[in-house]
């Protein structure tokens, strides 16, 4: 797995994530929202432990200042996603879901917002980071994969 692959992740998890959006938006398909609960939630997971597990360390493990210090405030700034998520898919059965749409409805565009956020700062911030990083990163990530 490189970087390149983690960028593809990215954007399959923010498909799966507008396609949950848009379910949520009506009203009357609390059952539609199921399967991409789930899609996502196998997607994603898969995704944050590779990148809270090896890349967020392997940056904070770089000689550069600069690198480690961005990692570090980046995954305190937004490294909770992986419990947040975990919770919401535990809090929220389907019996649950169609009994409290509404309340599932906040707190999905919450988590969801949430997502956005780490997606883009890691787009933005981190993962041309990481690229500009010659050795560990993006070499140990090559080897998880």
């Amino acid at each position: 797995m490189n970087m390149d692959e983690l960028g593809t992740q990215h954007e399959e998890i923010a498909l799966i994530a507008a396609q949950l959006r848009q379910a949520i938006a009506d009203p009357d398909q609390p059952q539609a929202v199921s399967a991409l609960r789930w899609q996502l939630a196998r997607k994603l997971m898969a995704h944050l432990a590779l990148e809270d597990r090896i890349l967020y360390p392997a940056l904070q493990r770089q000689g550069d200042d600069r690198v480690r210090t961005t990692a570090a405030r980046i995954q305190a700034e937004i490294g909770a996603l992986a419990e947040s998520f975990a919770r919401y898919m535990a809090a929220w059965t389907d019996e649950r879901i169609t009994r409290d749409w509404r309340g599932f409805c906040a707190d999905s565009g919450r988590i969801l917002d949430a997502l956005g956020r780490r997606i883009d700062r890691e787009e933005r911030i981190l993962y041309p980071l990481a690229r500009s990083v010659d050795d560990g990163a993006t070499g140990q990530i090559a080897r998880a994969g």
